[in-house]
């Protein structure tokens, strides 16, 4: 036993996966402190508009179509054909594409920011209107730095810089709280702090792009921006890309729609008892996202070679998500009214502490769908994704309103479940019934002893 922990503890895929899950824990750490703070400052109205505008923020990776993705994994096949002129390429050619879509999408948020304002957030006053319109027009600003970084961090992760990655994060992660913590003790204005946000995050995009660049120094003197965009290189990462790009689109909708679907049914105020449990909850994903952006590219060397070897690795991390969750999970759904009581106020905690024990359930099973969820990417059939979730997707808009309108805050956390539930179930199955074809496929199949979780 000892020697097993040993070895474990020793893997270079633990270590990557420590590092990952480090970068994504600082924020966790930093926003139990915060919230209340700014909560109390900005107002319970001005709260829930903000946390609707960080969601506006970090869900623009939507739009980048599986182009990171795709730069991910051209470098990493390039960096071992020692292809120094194609990796770069694949970089530049990427991040102009990317910026491309993108300041498409920054003109319509500036152009529409009234419409955005009045018909996307459902406020009280004419000044908090006035005070979002401008924030998307800071927003607006910011996006082509916030995909740009998605980029900066695809091409370090190709290089296994995950150490780098989390040590550049650590400071902004503090920063993204603290800011706006500081400037709520002089004005609750969300102006200006969504304009702390977005210096932020435009900081940030060149911190990275320094930091990639220092990689991509230590294999090649070629300048990134003196190489040539190339039509081939552009074809393949746009090919890569097609059906990851839809699920790209669609998983951030899927996660984030049931918030706009509850500010503007119940109002802002109540949208505040619905999204602070689900920011509060949702952080228990950075042990699914650290485990999972490490497994990706394990999957799909393993999967084409030694299948078994590939499935082993899945059901490690698969029991290692459960056995982290269920304690916390538990643990919060008792505890759920005395930590909120605590945390921000008994009030708060007398109308949130049954949505906050129903989100600390789903994010169990949602830990649990994505390493289904990569297995089925790494065998190259993205489109099985982006089908069950325009199915998913479909079937949500129908049921989600419907709940929200008949029992509130507590029917769109129930249909959030519901639909996690149906995901776990479906994903499971695909997930299963690949592994057994490959095994068909390289004829190692043992019929008298398979079962889902036994290889």
């Amino acid at each position: 036993m000892k020697r097993y922990i040993a070895k474990l503890f020793s893997s270079a895929f633990l270590r990557n996966i420590s590092w990952n899950f480090l970068g994504y824990a600082l924020p966790v750490l930093v926003a139990i402190v915060m919230i209340p703070v700014l909560l109390r400052h900005t107002g319970l109205e001005r709260f829930g508009v903000l946390s609707l505008i960080i969601v506006i923020i970090g869900s623009v990776t939507i739009f980048d179509f599986g182009i990171t993705r795709s730069v991910t994994n051209s470098v990493r096949k390039y960096l071992d054909e020692k292809n120094d002129v194609a990796i770069l390429t694949v970089i530049k050619t990427g991040w102009y594409i990317i910026t491309g879509v993108i300041l498409i999408i920054s003109v319509l948020f500036w152009v529409e920011s009234q419409w955005i304002a009045v018909h996307l957030f459902h406020v009280s006053t004419d000044e908090i209107r006035q005070e979002t319109a401008g924030s998307m027009r800071i927003i607006a600003i910011s996006l082509p730095f916030v995909i740009a970084q998605t980029v900066f961090v695809g091409v370090m992760e190709a290089f296994g810089a995950f150490k780098k990655i989390s040590i550049g994060k650590a400071p902004f992660s503090i920063l993204m709280y603290l800011a706006p913590v500081i400037i709520s003790f002089y004005t609750p204005s969300l102006f200006y702090l969504t304009l702390s946000l977005c210096l932020l995050r435009c900081i940030m995009a060149v911190v990275f792009y320094m930091m990639m660049t220092s990689e991509i120094r230590k294999i090649t003197s070629i300048k990134l921006l003196s190489v040539k965009l190339n039509k081939a290189i552009t074809t393949e990462l746009v090919k890569y890309g097609g059906w990851i790009s839809v699920g790209n689109i669609i998983a951030p909708i899927i996660l984030y729609i049931d918030r706009f679907f509850v500010a503007s049914i119940v109002g802002a105020t109540m949208f505040a008892y619905y999204t602070t449990p689900y920011d509060v909850v949702s952080r228990v994903a950075i042990v699914t996202v650290s485990a999972c952006g490490v497994l990706f590219p394990v999957l799909v060397s393993k999967i084409a070679t030694d299948v078994r070897a590939a499935n082993s690795y899945f059901n490690k991390v698969l029991l290692g998500i459960f056995v982290v969750l269920v304690g916390p999970a538990i643990a919060g759904i008792f505890l759920s009214k005395w930590f909120l009581s605590v945390w921000i106020s008994p009030d708060f905690a007398a109308h949130s502490w049954v949505i906050f024990s129903l989100f600390l359930i789903g994010y169990l099973m949602h830990g649990l769908v994505q390493p289904a969820f990569i297995w089925i990417q790494a065998c190259g059939k993205p489109w099985i994704m982006a089908v069950s979730m325009i199915v998913d997707l479909i079937l949500y808009v129908i049921y989600l309103p419907w709940m929200t309108h008949h029992y509130g805050i507590l029917g769109a956390a129930i249909a959030w479940n519901i639909r996690v539930a149906l995901g776990l179930v479906v994903l499971h199955t695909m997930r299963y019934m690949l592994y057994r074809r490959e095994l068909k496929r390289h004829r190692i199949i043992k019929p008298a002893v398979e079962t889902p979780l036994s290889e």
